[in-house]
């Protein structure tokens, strides 16, 4: 068969794939058009080789895991931290289940850019099913599971309400399909004629006129069809999930204030529930994975699970926290006042801890669940801060990562042009933020001691800038640049977002923390925390001291005294005077977060680890080793399944089918055309055997519906054919046998 047949049926399927996925991308956001083109562009290639010779088809298996993890890997590294198989596994498998998690609360177009899992998890899914189209089009050349593989990921994508549709996709799928039915009856031929084509280009235009009538009458188009879908109550009830990676302004309602968690505590506080530490200049994202599990301690029927101490961690009060979760909620996430040192409940939970202090279960946390914590309220002053210097351990790297150039690493006596210079050397969507160095000489002026520059940005941020739930639309691609240079009014992801980044890019470790604010106090002692508190601030280490929190958005403040200028009583030691800043309290902005499932810092390290342990190839390679070893078997297994079901007859058959398969896989020549008598008269010929005459007597008139086959026929057949393939394997030696095991034909006679 000639290559141009094989070359357009590859090309079909690529650019039906391509239009599919090119049709999901309009239901997430921002665009994953490079990821989920690399995807298809992956999977063609690994399903390739059994399109280029029919036998090579189980290298697709082996291809497609590989292919998998290399893809997986460019979607999202792994940190440095986590260097052994089994943490990498573990974060992994804890991403792409935090994934669904995340997909099962979002609502569309998915917001990708608000989760990393969400982003992994998408990528992760349209990888496996453009895989199995590509194994089945062009690794086993049937096209019709292809087709019906793909038509579930363009229908879905037309079926989501409220995303924009548009017939194109549509359309010209029907023609590449079409085209795909009619190349694939190509490939078996000696020779591929004109009108071939000529019949693919009809069929598909007649498909795509059809296919234009249904979709221009059919709702997914013509309108929001299931628009109220969403609301059914399947489950008898209704069950808030706090994931935070929920676009919590799209979810909003005033009108509906859901009870959260009760909360009896000596100390208010925020009640965080994670962090986020990577910001990709459009969302906070997190890096890190949850490694460390906490152990349990059984006192008295209650499960006391300890938290090891951070080094360091603001001095403070230790005080017992009491959490009431409502009935409503569910969540993976425990939320804690301060710094945690015991968590105490009456059933086991298997929490896991990361290195930004937040605390998961794999299973959410529902129905009522109450826990103890022991936790360190802080208690540092302004005056503590001042005068700490940079001197910031290895491991704060991670909180100081931008994806455009710090302010500390401009050169030459011109810095804003140098600033222009390296965002012009940067990625696509890096002009965005021309305007960050001028913004930021305006913010931070001659200050230089780092707690000096958190309180500038932190007061410039609440005094300048609005709180609003829809802030106004912007050209700008990225949020936060649109909210620090264009609309200035957000919500507060937007204001301890800007913040963050800029603390960053003034070389001062910052993360995004989220959680609740402390809610309404019922009794003395008692917060009530509903919905409508969900709020996310800033968190900025400092040497010698650890992380501290500040608030810049307007109406929120932080509830103890400290180091932020929204504390009570905070007193500005770089002024002298008592600035009141913000403090004073409005109407609390309606709650808003944008987390991500948090992971966990550093794996824990792997001092003295042999090189197995690092070895993070060897259980691929091994793998690829078993399914080497197990080929052969399974492709036996497979190949005589035929002779363990059936009529006598149907079997007597099926091992004469065996038999010339044996001898074609030897080089004996051998088609499905020739008689028995012929196949015989070959196996004399090629092997010098001659089986009894009888038997090939019996076996032509069974063959021939002149009598029925008996259990001793298909018992003589099968010996016959197992003397054959002793006499080829002795004839051929242990190459060619080998090759014969793994269904490599030989090519010659």
């Amino acid at each position: 068969m000639k290559a141009i047949p094989r070359i357009l049926y590859l090309a079909a399927f690529a650019a039906m794939a391509v239009v599919a996925v090119l049709a999901f991308d309009t239901i997430v956001r921002p665009s994953m058009t490079d990821v989920l083109t690399r995807a298809v562009f992956i999977t063609v290639v690994c399903a390739a080789p059994g399109l280029i010779y029919r036998k090579l088809w189980p290298v697709t298996v082996v291809l497609l895991p590989i292919g998998c993890y290399l893809f997986v890997r460019m979607v999202m590294p792994v940190p440095p931290m986590v260097e052994t198989v089994g943490a990498e596994y573990h974060y992994y498998v804890e991403h792409l289940y935090q994934g669904l998690l995340d997909y099962k609360s979002s609502t569309f177009p998915l917001l990708v850019w608000e989760s990393s899992e969400l982003h992994l998890i998408v990528a992760f899914v349209i990888y496996w099913l453009v895989g199995a189209a590509a194994f089945s089009a062009l690794s086993l050349r049937k096209p019709l599971p292809a087709i019906a593989l793909i038509l579930v990921l363009l229908g879905f994508t037309m079926t989501v309400d409220t995303s924009a549709r548009a017939l194109w996709p549509a359309v010209v799928f029907l023609v590449l399909a079409a085209c795909l039915f009619v190349l694939s009856r190509s490939l078996d031929r000696a020779r591929w004629r004109l009108r071939d084509a000529l019949a693919g280009a009809l069929v598909g235009a007649c498909g795509a006129g059809l296919g234009l009538l249904l979709l221009l009458a059919a709702p997914s188009t013509a309108s929001a069809a299931w628009y109220d879908w969403r609301t059914w109550d399947l489950q008898g009830g209704s069950v808030y999930t706090f994931n935070w990676l929920q676009n919590y302004p799209s979810l909003l309602d005033p009108g509906k204030n859901t009870p959260v968690m009760k909360i009896t505590s000596p100390y208010r506080s925020y009640w965080r529930a994670n962090a986020l530490d990577n910001f990709t200049g459009s969302a906070w994202v997190t890096s890190q994975a949850f490694t460390r599990r906490l152990q349990a301690e059984l006192d008295n029927g209650t499960y006391v699970y300890l938290v090891p101490a951070y080094d360091p961690t603001p001095g403070g009060t230790t005080i017992t926290e009491r959490f009431s979760l409502d009935k409503s909620i569910s969540t993976n996430y425990l939320f804690i006042g301060g710094e945690p040192q015991s968590i105490s409940l009456d059933q086991e939970i298997a929490p896991r801890l990361n290195d930004m202090r937040s605390i998961r279960v794999s299973t959410p946390l529902a129905s009522s669940v109450d826990y103890s914590v022991s936790a360190v309220i802080p208690q540092v002053q302004p005056k503590q801060l001042v005068g700490l210097g940079r001197d910031y351990p290895q491991e704060m790297a991670t909180y100081l990562t931008l994806p455009f150039t710090r302010l500390a690493d401009l050169e030459g006596s011109d810095k804003d042009a140098a600033w222009r210079t390296s965002l012009s050397e940067n990625t696509p969507g890096s002009e965005d933020w021309v305007g960050l160095y001028s913004l930021n000489e305006s913010i931070v002026r001659e200050a230089t001691d780092p707690y000096q520059i958190a309180l500038r940005l932190e007061q410039y941020l609440r005094r300048f800038y609005s709180y609003s739930l829809t802030p106004p639309p912007s050209d700008y691609s990225s949020p936060y640049a649109a909210f620090l240079f264009d609309t200035r009014s957000g919500y507060c992801q937007h204001f301890a977002g800007a913040m963050a980044l800029l603390l960053r890019y003034n070389g001062i470790p910052s993360r995004v923390a989220v959680g609740f604010t402390s809610g309404e106090e019922t009794k003395k002692g008692i917060y009530q925390v509903t919905t409508n508190n969900a709020h996310a601030w800033v968190e900025v280490y400092f040497p010698t001291v650890g992380w501290v929190t500040f608030d810049p958005t307007p109406g929120r403040n932080v509830p103890l005294a400290g180091a932020s200028s929204t504390s009570p009583g905070f007193v500005n030691p770089y002024s002298g005077p008592t600035t009141p800043g913000d403090t004073t309290m409005t109407t609390a902005p309606p709650r808003d977060v944008s987390e991500t499932t948090p992971t966990t810092g550093k794996a824990p390290q792997a001092t003295g680890a042999s090189w197995l342990r690092r070895a993070t190839w060897l259980p691929w390679v091994l793998g690829f080793i078993v399914i080497v070893a197990c080929w052969p078997f399974a492709r036996e297994g497979w190949r005589r399944r035929g002779l363990y079901r059936g009529t006598y007859d149907k079997r007597l058959q099926a091992s004469l089918v065996l038999l010339q398969g044996d001898l074609r896989a030897f080089g004996a020549h051998s088609t499905p055309a020739q008689t028995l008598d012929e196949v015989v008269e070959g196996i004399r010929h090629h092997v010098g055997l001659q089986p009894d005459p009888g038997l090939v007597e019996r076996a032509e008139a069974i063959l021939f519906g002149g009598r029925r086959a008996r259990h001793q026929d298909l018992d003589q057949a099968e010996s016959f054919r197992r003397s054959v393939r002793a006499r080829l394997r002795k004839r051929h030696g242990l190459l060619r046998t080998a090759f014969a095991w793994y269904g490599v034909p030989r090519t010659h006679s």
